[in-house]
């Protein structure tokens, strides 16, 4: 088997259009791999509605994702048996043509790792809110980096090779996986990256994953723990990098000087995200961060609370 969909499921609303868009792909030959993480909501009614010789359903005996969501992740992975793997969503949306389209990409770059096609980001109604950049369709891993803030990030449009995401130890774990997909693209990106230009994934703002969910003072701290420590993953790989050309060097030292403002500005839209008395709360925390800048960064944070 060439494709892996592997599916972590918990939540319901959304969980069949999920589920639809993967089987009635134009592409034809993959296996579905759905692990059902102990949802109190039922899930086997809807796995249940399908007749589909690809689909294989799990059930966890216990939660594993609601301590540790990259650890279901990893779990999930465990199942696998395509060459390629994608890691999907209870809630977001593929194309049709997504892995009829992919997979031109997946044999004309048989060296790389890790592919992704253009993403656009819906809300709970299926109306489009934003759409990601674009850029070649292959890069290096520097111009990746250069151009990281452009593309957006998430990861289950992502097309990993499986056999190298195994021998690199699963997906990178960073609490409530937020930086998680970065990470592992960081991790596998090294011989390039490859686009797909055209949109062919929905990626679902619903209020109801970690993305778009109003933070609490415990969430927020692990999600800015996460980003400190991508932060840091990502300057100390930027720093050891062989650039062995003009424009690879270039490359390099703009991302190390845009990185700060990069994960301020992640930063200062999470303290956004969150109830007035928990940014409070967090604001003493982020004065050790090296990539806050104290006084800039309060005024934003405190303008984006107030407006």
């Amino acid at each position: 088997m060439k494709y892996s969909f592997v599916l972590p499921a918990y939540k319901a609303t959304f969980f069949k259009e999920a589920l639809d868009s993967i089987l009635t792909q134009t592409y034809k030959e993959f296996e579905l791999i759905i692990v059902n993480d102990a949802s109190p909501e039922d899930l086997d009614s809807i796995v249940n509605s399908y007749s589909d010789a690809r689909i294989r359903y799990y059930k966890n005996e216990k939660n594993i994702g609601g301590k540790d969501l990259v650890a279901q992740w990893n779990h999930c992975l465990e199942y696998a048996q395509g060459d390629y793997i994608i890691l999907a969503s209870d809630d977001d949306v593929y194309h049709q043509e997504y892995l009829e389209k992919m997979d031109v990409l997946v044999n004309k770059y048989t060296e790389v790792n890790v592919f992704r096609p253009r993403v656009q980001y819906i809300d709970e109604n299926g109306k489009i809110t934003g759409i990601c950049g674009c850029i070649a369709d292959k890069v290096s891993w520097l111009e990746y980096w250069y151009y990281w803030g452009h593309v957006g990030s998430s990861i289950g449009h992502i097309i990993f090779n499986r056999t190298k995401l195994i021998e690199n130890g699963g997906f990178v774990n960073f609490p409530m996986g937020w930086g998680s997909d970065d990470a592992t693209i960081l991790m596998m990106g090294k011989n390039g990256i490859c686009f797909e230009s055209e949109i062919l994934y929905s990626f679902r703002n619903s209020g109801q994953n970690i993305s778009s969910a109003l933070n609490s003072y415990n969430s927020l701290v692990k999600k800015v723990e996460a980003r400190e420590k991508f932060y840091i993953l990502l300057k100390k790989n930027l720093n050891e990098c062989q650039a062995d050309t003009a424009l690879e060097r270039y490359y390099r030292n703009v991302s190390i000087e845009n990185i700060n403002n990069i994960f301020q500005s992640i930063t200062v839209h999470l303290i956004s995200q969150t109830s007035f008395i928990s940014a409070l709360r967090v604001l003493p925390q982020l004065i050790n961060i090296e990539y806050i800048k104290p006084l800039v960064a309060l005024k934003r944070i405190f303008m984006n609370i107030y407006k």
